[in-house]
């Protein structure tokens, strides 16, 4: 995270008297993309839980919505979720009978809940035409699946902050972060995972992107000697339009 910071940085002195207006690349609200998705779950433990899983997919066709203001006190919005993509790779591993990958094979299921989008609602604490720190919070619905420590659904709440730069006159940057906590889930144990969501984006005054979304889950299990670990990726390549 420090790396990408420093960048970031850089980015903001060799570009400052260049940029153009941040509301220049905000006017694109519906986001079509494709998500190449990675997901890996790892336990440290000696005894019969210890393993390593990874693996990755091409999810297809993913969708969100966005809006953002560049103006002071500006509101933000986003809605979107990972499982439509996960949902498209199941459906293309079941028509397609000579696919290698017809499921996630073992490895520990990570994602969200489709009938309850996941949301970020925020504020700008600094709004110029050519930078933009918004906080605000971060809803989510996580469900996993794996071994009875790892339970089915998760209501998570957390705040999330972001920084927009407008880098030269067609391109800007977003770094996003938000620590997440369980406030409720479908079972009754005490087990509450630390969970941390990551994000960075390069996007167009013409609306193509690019971006990395991570996320992390870890403490899945009661014993601490037997901490399972679950990391998922997301790369989106895309376009958002004005509706």
């Amino acid at each position: 995270m420090r790396k990408i910071l420093i960048l970031f940085f850089i980015f903001s002195v060799a570009y400052n008297s260049s940029a153009q207006k941040l509301d220049d690349f905000y006017n694109k609200t519906f986001e079509i993309y494709t998500p190449f998705s990675g997901m890996s779950s790892v336990s440290k433990s000696q005894d019969s839980l210890g393993f390593d899983k990874g693996m990755n997919f091409w999810g297809v066709i993913d969708l969100g919505t966005t809006l953002s203001k560049s103006k002071p006190w500006g509101i933000s919005f986003y809605c979107g979720e990972r499982q439509l993509g996960d949902m498209f790779f199941l459906l293309k591993g079941l028509v397609m009978k000579s696919a290698k990958k017809k499921d996630f094979g073992g490895v520990y299921y990570l994602s969200d809940f489709g009938l309850l989008p996941n949301f970020r609602l925020g504020l700008n604490v600094v709004g110029t035409d050519k930078t933009v720190v918004n906080v605000g919070f971060n809803h989510s619905y996580y469900i996993t699946n794996g071994t009875s420590y790892v339970k089915n659904d998760r209501l998570c709440i957390g705040p999330n902050i972001y920084i927009d730069r407008a880098v030269n006159d067609f391109i800007a940057i977003r770094l996003e972060t938000s620590p997440m906590f369980q406030y409720a889930s479908g079972t009754k144990d005490s087990i509450k995972p630390r969970i941390w969501e990551h994000k960075i984006e390069i996007f167009t005054k013409y609306g193509l992107f690019a971006a990395v979304d991570l996320l992390r889950f870890s403490k899945l299990h009661n014993d601490v000697e037997s901490n399972i670990k679950i990391r998922r990726y997301d790369v989106k390549l895309g376009i958002r339009v004005r509706i």
